[in-house]
């Protein structure tokens, strides 16, 4: 398996995993539709640009797949600064109604 696939996977796994903390912490259907496509948005331009760059081979530079790369670095950080913000939230819900 080449480089570019396992950063591949792994870029978009750490994106899968802050959605997915985001909508268990969210437990609101209507929003999780909302988080969804958030996330597809989120994902597809390196999904298609990492098959389009197996698929081709260029022999110069991609820029776009490393712009790809960026903006789903980018947007996985937000996501997940997001995701830690709401369940601390949720956590200090659920200790303030305890007492």
């Amino acid at each position: 398996m080449s480089n570019l696939v396992t950063l591949t996977i792994a870029s978009e796994a750490f994106l899968l995993l802050s959605f997915i903390i985001i909508i268990l912490s969210s437990r609101n259907p209507k929003k999780n539709v909302l988080f969804v496509i958030l996330f597809i948005i989120g994902a597809a331009p390196l999904l298609y640009l990492a098959i389009d760059h197996v698929k081709n081979d260029y022999m110069d530079a991609n820029i776009g797949l490393g712009l790809a790369f960026m903006y789903t670095w980018i947007y996985s950080a937000v996501a997940f600064i997001i995701a830690i913000i709401l369940l601390l939230k949720k956590k200090r819900n659920n200790i303030s109604k305890e007492q």
